[in-house]
């Protein structure tokens, strides 16, 4: 991954997997109920 080289789209990229993450966590937590 060519991106990861530059500071900037590396830091949107991590905001896009934590976004992902906390997505995925709200799901588990709605169908636990």
């Amino acid at each position: 991954l060519p991106f990861v080289s530059y500071g900037g789209t590396a830091l949107v990229t991590l905001c896009l997997g934590l976004g992902i993450l906390m997505s995925v966590q709200r799901a588990r937590f709605l169908t636990q109920k």
